[in-house]
C-alpha cells in the first residue's frame, strides 16, 4: 500500500515528464479509486465499512498493478532510448580515441626514428 501512495504522490511532482505519465496512466488505468470512509459506530456500519474496505482494497490493487505495468513499459522505453544515445556517443568517443592514439603512435615513432638518425649523424652525441 505504501508503494501505491508514493506513486500517487509522484503524480503531483515537479519532475519533468511525471505529469504526462500521470495522464498516460489515467487514460489507461482510470482514476484512482476513492477510499471509503470507515465507520465503526455500530454493527451495521461496521459491516458495511468492512465490505467497502474489501472492495477498495481489491480496486486499488488492480489500479496499482495497471500503473506498475504502465511505469515498467515507460521505463523500458526510456532505457532503450538512453542506451541508443549512449552507444552513439561511445562510438564517436572510441573513434576519436583510436584516431588520437594512431596519431600519437605515428608521431612517437617519427620522434624515435629522428632521434636515432640524429645520434648517428652526430656521432652519438
Amino acid at each position: 500500500m505504501k508503494k501505491f501512495i508514493l506513486t500517487a504522490m509522484i503524480g503531483f511532482s515537479p519532475i519533468p515528464g511525471v505529469a504526462a505519465f500521470a495522464q498516460d496512466w489515467t487514460a489507461s488505468c482510470g482514476n484512482e479509486p476513492k477510499s471509503p470512509v470507515i465507520n465503526v459506530s455500530n454493527v451495521t456500519k461496521y459491516n458495511a465499512s468492512v465490505e467497502q474496505f474489501n472492495n477498495y482494497n481489491k480496486a486499488v490493487h488492480v489500479y496499482y498493478a495497471c500503473i506498475s505495468k504502465q511505469a515498467h513499459a515507460k521505463q523500458v522505453a526510456i532505457s532503450q532510448k538512453a542506451k541508443n544515445e549512449m552507444e552513439s556517443i561511445q562510438k564517436v568517443s572510441a573513434e576519436m580515441n583510436a584516431r588520437i592514439t594512431a596519431n600519437l603512435t605515428k608521431m612517437r615513432a617519427t620522434i624515435v626514428d629522428g632521434s636515432k638518425k640524429l645520434k648517428s649523424a652526430t656521432g652519438g652525441k
